[in-house]
């Protein structure tokens, strides 16, 4: 299973609003684009679309933003310590990543000598996550990592195949 990819909307909130300001701008994003979830200024929602609707809102209170790509993790991950640099879990609980900085692979057997175990422990200092799903795991690690996961597991007489994002 595909973590499902959303779309974010950074709001860049000026400083000395007065408090009801916030709860302005939700309330006009409920009535005419409801996010899917949100973390603090980060809004998130399910298709393009409805980030795009929200660009009016964003202008008429003045609001700068930043676009952002996500994926959506399922509820069973693991993360690991270096994950928060990665990603974050929302106020509801949602566990989230950065498109751009994603790699998500499985470790594959494929050989009578392969030895999963021993690349596995070397691959965990280098993991920011894992799930599984129908009894195989994927493995989450940056993107700038992939070639790196791919020589530990060759060494143990492995192979990964990555999942597109």
């Amino acid at each position: 299973m595909k973590p499902i990819q959303k779309y974010g909307l950074c709001m860049e909130l000026p400083d000395g609003k007065l408090p009801g300001f916030y709860a302005q701008v939700i309330k006009a994003l409920a009535d005419k684009s409801p996010p899917f979830d949100r973390d603090k200024e980060l809004l998130l929602f399910s298709e393009p679309q409805e980030r795009e609707a929200a660009y009016s809102i964003m202008s008429q209170y003045k609001i700068p933003y930043e676009e952002l790509e996500l994926l959506l993790l399922p509820d069973n991950v693991l993360t690991e310590s270096a994950f928060s640099d990665y990603g974050f879990v929302s106020r509801s609980g949602h566990t989230y990543m950065y498109k751009e900085n994603a790699c998500l692979f499985t470790l594959v057997a494929d050989h009578v000598d392969s030895e999963p175990a021993l690349a596995r422990m070397q691959m965990d200092e280098h993991l920011l996550a894992a799930y599984t799903v129908n009894e195989e795991t994927i493995y989450i690690t940056d993107s700038q990592s992939d070639e790196l996961m791919i020589g530990i597991a060759r060494a143990y007489n492995c192979t990964v195949q990555f999942i597109p994002l």
